[in-house]
């Protein structure tokens, strides 16, 4: 399943239980409040993406400094 934006950020870590779900945690959450630990997908807006060096190019980040959409 596709994570939107985060799929794209340096911030994401893939979380997986041992019943086999899989989920994003957002690492950004753990020093600045305004980042839910593990954001509704998809997400499509987010203030605090930083898109990781293998990124593609058209992932650029969304306007503004909000946190997760």
């Amino acid at each position: 399943m596709p994570f939107g934006l985060c799929d794209t950020c340096v911030h994401q870590q893939i979380v997986r239980n041992t019943r086999g779900s899989v989920f994003s945690l957002c690492r950004r959450s753990r020093d600045d409040p305004r980042y839910p630990r593990y954001p509704r997908m998809p997400v499509v807006e987010c203030g605090g993406h930083e898109p990781r060096g293998d990124a593609p190019a058209d992932a650029a980040p969304a306007a503004g400094g909000d946190a997760v959409s």
